[in-house]
């Protein structure tokens, strides 16, 4: 009997598989040159990884072809969930072009790029023909020159030095352009890596050049190629030597005017650049400037001054901190920064480092100043958009974001868990009461409820961004320091105009817990400038580049404390600026052009007023008593969701009971076993993954009678139980990515994931029957997934 031949969504998905495996191979393969020092500047094996790349997306874009066309009419009649199997083999193939083209990049970026790439698809392949045919011809006449140089001893002198030259020259080049495309790296490891180019471009460059002193150490560790070269330049300098030394002169002079010119260069390529991206910027003045003309605007040495518009001319208009405008020679200027007393201790740190891994070592001042020129040339993705007109000035990278996703200390985890006391013998925020068998209640000195209502007049960005989600994240703030964990709410929907964002106060079934915009903030801080940091973010994607990313349009720092030192009560906040820049800079505009500027027509201040981008909030003290009761048992400091508060509560009851009721000897700090305790605090910053679980949570409480709801104990288990089936298994899929709000990508690729688990528990008949299944691939077991440690690290105190 012949086999079935299998269905077009069967074949999709082998060759998906088949066509993975080269895909994470290749990239995996590219990703290492491109970041291993050896070879990251090796144009050879970078095209060779370039072209493997490349190769991989035709496959990639054909079957993406054959996933989208599938129709569930060519399917068996009783296949089930045709759509979201066909939604996640679609997903996932564009996920891996993304992944390609992002590696593309990587290896080859902008210009490069782009004409390898065009020399790949048949483009300007005769011209490439013809560039090769005259690169021999040159290496042939070289080669030629060097034998001649070898047989001619008379001609030696001339012909050495000049090829040498000519040589260096290339070189430098190509190091200017090397140091131009290396980007920032701040770990210990990659300041090492850059340390190990340096040297090796030494050698490149000194290589070619005639010397007197050779250290033969070094001589054994260059390549063969150079190695040939400096025996070459050996015997001529024996026999030459007094001419020789009068060359190398020459080419240093020749050298430093070089690095004159092209530091002149650059000067004149950052002043004409400088105009565009410096309105809104603030500057400080180097020297005195009194004006002498009507609507010149005189300062002294020191005063900052924040740029209104530029000219070509080098005059621009600006305006004081006093709030008066005028004109003024921007040669006066430069940029003001802010941390330049943090940055010069910083600096000196990184120079006794430097000493230090370098003992009785000598450097040029070219390599010297080379770091200090990388570091001003480079910039970050906003930068690029401020340049292109493609965001307002005040825009930034997303302060919070970063703080969030690679830092835990910023997360839930490290607040959920009980804080051990000074002494690391019990705990100092959580207690349990035996006369009533639960946790005791503690309050907080700032505990209040806050819904957010709107942000109005919000810029929208220019062409070449595709807007892919608006949200807001928050956190306590002293002006300072971050004082909590980081909360994030989605906009639920914008106006036609997409300046107006509106969110979602009212709570129901099904809802997605990120989308709630209600929220609760408990702290003890005593310091008088604690209050609430709302940083208002998008997540876009470049349409040229396909690059994901995230900026912050603006940020609001509502204080919670009174002049007289009370907390705020009830109140509406409904025309609260936004700010432009970080949390760390003041006075910077959103958008300049709108910005409020000083007039004396009241009429325009309010209308220029009407225009400024504004936040409306609401703050509410805790009134219901079941809501305060669950307040009082969270941690002394936290932020997090209304429509989420039982769940926290609950976990923090689990906790006292297994820490503190149930255990025999107090003093042990032997691991617990509890997959609830371990899971929770992992999950409870992920809101898609805590909508399955409050999904579950809302289906299973309907089943709950009244008596069993005032059960106390039953309460919790029955929240274990839904952990268990909903959180517990989902987190240990080997498919679910990492999550991280603002990619939009990979949250489709997320969600689809969810999906198919849901999918898969409900027609399987329980969690049970789906742990078994080979359907879903878990990761191999561990003990540390269902055992509490109770003095693991977030249990210390800040």
């Amino acid at each position: 009997m012949a086999p079935k031949e299998p269905t077009p969504l069967v074949k999709v998905q082998k060759e998906a598989d088949k066509l993975k495996k080269q895909i994470d191979k290749q990239v995996k393969d590219s990703n290492k040159i491109a970041s291993n020092s050896k070879t990251k500047n090796d144009e050879v094996k970078l095209k060779e990884a370039f072209k493997g790349c490349f190769d991989l997306i035709e496959p990639v874009e054909t079957l993406l072809a054959e996933a989208e066309a599938l129709e569930e009419a060519n399917e068996p009649p009783k296949f089930k969930g045709f759509e979201n199997k066909k939604k996640h083999e679609t997903v996932r193939i564009t996920t891996w072009k993304g992944q390609l083209e992002t590696t593309m990049a990587k290896l080859l970026p902008d210009e490069k790029g782009a004409d390898y790439l065009k020399e790949l698809k048949g483009e300007d392949a005769e011209e490439e023909e013809a560039e090769e045919d005259e690169d021999s011809k040159d290496e042939e006449l070289e080669t030629t020159e060097m034998l001649d140089t070898q047989q001619t001893e008379s001609e030696a002198p001339k012909a050495g030095p000049s090829k040498s030259k000519k040589k260096k020259e290339e070189e430098e080049e190509e190091e200017d352009e090397d140091e131009e495309e290396e980007e920032e790296d701040e770990d210990e490891e990659e300041e090492d890596d850059e340390e190990e180019e340096d040297d090796e471009t030494t050698m490149k460059t000194d290589a070619p050049t005639m010397k007197t002193d050779v250290d033969e150490d070094e001589e054994e560790e260059d390549d063969e190629e150079y190695e040939e070269e400096e025996v070459e330049e050996e015997e001529v300098e024996n026999e030459e030597e007094g001419e020789e030394e009068e060359v190398e002169e020459e080419e240093e002079e020749e050298g430093e005017e070089e690095e004159e010119e092209e530091e002149e260069t650059e000067t004149k390529e950052e002043e004409s650049t400088m105009g565009v991206t410096a309105v809104g910027q603030q500057f400080e003045a180097i020297s005195d400037f009194k004006g002498d003309a009507e609507g010149d605007l005189s300062f002294v040495k020191g005063d900052i001054l924040t740029i209104v518009e530029t000219r070509e001319d080098g005059w621009w208009e600006a305006e004081n901190e006093a709030g008066d405008t005028g004109v003024v020679p921007s040669t006066y200027l430069k940029m003001h920064n802010k941390y330049k007393d943090i940055q010069k201790d910083d600096e000196g740190e990184d120079e006794e480092e430097g000493d230090e891994n370098e003992p009785g070592t000598s450097r040029s001042g070219k390599k010297l100043w080379s770091p200090i020129k990388k570091a001003v040339k480079e910039t970050s993705v906003t930068d690029v958009l401020h340049a292109l007109g493609a965001v307002p000035s005040g825009f930034r990278p997303s302060t919070l974001g970063p703080k969030f996703h690679d830092e835990e200390k910023f997360t839930m985890k490290r607040y959920l868990v009980p804080k051990l006391a000074n002494s690391n013998l019990a705990y100092a925020d959580l207690f349990f009461d035996p006369k009533v068998g639960k946790i005791r209640p503690r309050t907080s000195r700032i505990e209040r409820i806050v819904s957010l209502v709107a942000c109005r007049q919000i810029p929208v960005p220019g062409a070449g961004l595709a807007i892919k989600g608006r949200h807001v994240r928050i956190c306590l703030f002293d002006g300072q320091n971050i004082l909590s964990n980081i909360h994030t709410i989605k906009v639920a929907a914008v106006d036609k105009d997409q300046r107006t964002w509106n969110f979602n106060n009212r709570e129901y079934n099904q809802m997605d817990p990120i989308q709630h915009a209600e929220f609760f903030i408990r702290t003890n801080s005593i310091n008088e400038n604690i209050g609430i940091l709302f940083e208002l973010c998008m997540s876009y994607v470049r349409t040229s580049t396909e690059e994901y990313g995230e900026f912050s349009c603006g940020w609001h720092h509502l204080k919670l404390l009174e002049d007289n030192g009370n907390v705020k009560g009830n109140r509406v906040f409904d025309q609260m600026e936004v700010h432009g820049g970080t949390p760390y800079e003041k006075g910077v505009f959103v958008d300049p052009e709108i910005s409020r500027r000083t007039s004396s027509n009241a009429f325009m201040t309010l209308l220029s007023g009407n225009k400024q981008p504004r936040l409306h909030v609401k703050v509410s003290i805790p009134g219901k008593k079941d809501v305060k009761d669950q307040l009082q048992t969270l941690p002394d400091v936290f932020v997090g969701s209304m429509c989420l508060l039982p769940f926290y509560s609950y976990y923090r009851q689990i906790l006292a009971d297994k820490l503190i009721r149930d255990r025999i000897d107090l003093d042990s700090t032997e691991l617990i076993h509890s997959p609830v305790l371990t899971t929770f605090p992992k999950v409870a910053d992920q809101c898609d993954m805590m909508k399955v679980v409050r999904d579950l949570w809302q289906k299973k409480i309907k089943t709950v009678k009244k008596a069993d709801s005032r059960d106390h104990e039953y309460m919790k288990k029955l929240f274990e139980e839904v952990i268990k089936e909903s959180a517990y298994p989902l987190l240990h899929t080997t498919t679910l990515p990492v999550y991280r709000i603002g990619n939009h990508q990979a949250e489709q690729v997320r969600q689809a994931e969810i999906d198919k688990f849901l999918n898969l528990r409900d027609t399987r008949g329980g969690i049970l029957q789906l742990l078994l299944s080979s359907e879903i691939e878990f990761s191999p077991f561990d003990t540390k997934e269902v055992s509490f440690d109770v003095i693991g690290p977030h249990c210390l105190q800040p």
